[in-house]
């Protein structure tokens, strides 16, 4: 018995809103309880520079680098410190705020868009807050390739954008949220997949400590070996999920962002459960994916005997 288009719309949407709730609840938990977000304090430590003159060091530092004239650095004659605290925490406060709005847009929005689906658009507020994020990670550098945040993350903010046409329902709509959803996809696997096969230090700290929790001892070879078969893996994977469309592969694709996403607080202790939760669309996607492919072939299939029924009784 094939289910109906209606209920295969609600399991999708609802299945995404929820995805979407958890998401945005492990992006904001460090912002509301720790340091704030890779927006926050890049700006705080720019407000900071600036008030603090050590533009004027950093010149310095590079003339003598470079065998330039070294100047001694000054500090800004018109910075105060109570007023450069004040604007830190106003700084802090605005970071928070975003993080709040965005949260209660998620968790209010599945209930408005039932009597007023238009309002879905508004999940756009979250996929720029996380866009954001993810170039002033880019912006702010410190890791290795911390230059790749933004395609990196790109499962985390391009659910946001297919999300409202997913709820506003269309064959328009789910041919071009179907292929936001794909892209974001490949872009993510891509960029662990080749972060992966350069051996990023992080993923070898990360597959070391959570092979230990689970009594598996790994030696530095098998480590490398196990992050470049990975790296292959992954690679494949986002090529493939923009060339064809197989169940099994988008399958496992969700299996390999949860077994992924799960890694970090296996490795870090429950503490860590924030970035699982922000990874969560890694895993979620690719099954948007799969039900945005069945609806699609529910809907053909509605329709072709639809067709056939009328010229039968024409």
């Amino acid at each position: 018995m094939i289910p109906s288009t209606k209920d295969n719309s609600q399991v999708l949407t609802r299945f995404a809103a929820v995805v979407a709730v958890v998401a945005v609840l492990g992006a904001a938990w460090p912002v509301l309880f720790n340091e704030g977000s890779a927006t926050g304090k890049l700006l705080v430590r720019a407000h900071e520079v600036d008030a603090a003159g050590d533009a004027d060091f950093v010149a310095a530092m590079e003339a003598y680098l470079y065998e330039g004239t070294v100047q001694v650095p000054t500090s800004n004659p018109d910075s105060d410190p109570v007023s450069t605290a004040e604007n830190v925490s106003q700084l802090r406060q605005l970071d928070r705020g975003a993080a709040v709005l965005c949260l209660l847009l998620v968790v209010g929005l599945p209930f408005g868009c039932r009597k007023w689906p238009k309002l879905s658009w508004l999940y756009l507020c979250p996929a720029v807050w996380l866009l954001v994020n993810a170039q002033a990670t880019a912006i702010s550098g410190g890791k290795a390739f911390a230059e790749l945040a933004v395609p990196a993350h790109a499962t985390r903010w391009a659910l946001f954008v297919a999300l409202p046409l997913l709820i506003l329902r269309n064959p328009l709509g789910d041919r071009i949220a179907n292929w936001v959803l794909r892209i974001a996809c490949a872009l993510t696997f891509a960029v662990h997949g080749w972060e992966a096969f350069q051996l990023n230090p992080p993923f070898q700290d990360l597959l070391y400590v959570a092979a230990g929790r689970v009594g598996i001892g790994l030696s530095e070879s098998v480590c490398h070996g196990l992050l470049r078969a990975i790296g292959i893996m992954d690679l494949v994977l986002a090529v493939s999920v923009l060339a064809v469309h197989l169940r099994s592969l988008l399958v496992w694709m969700a299996c390999w962002g949860l077994i992924t996403a799960a890694s970090r607080p296996i490795a870090m202790g429950l503490d860590a459960w924030p970035e699982c939760a922000m990874r969560l669309p890694n895993s979620a996607v690719p099954l948007l994916i799969i039900l945005l492919g069945l609806h699609a072939a529910f809907a053909y299939s509605v329709s072709t005997n639809t067709t056939q029924q009328k010229h039968v009784a024409s």
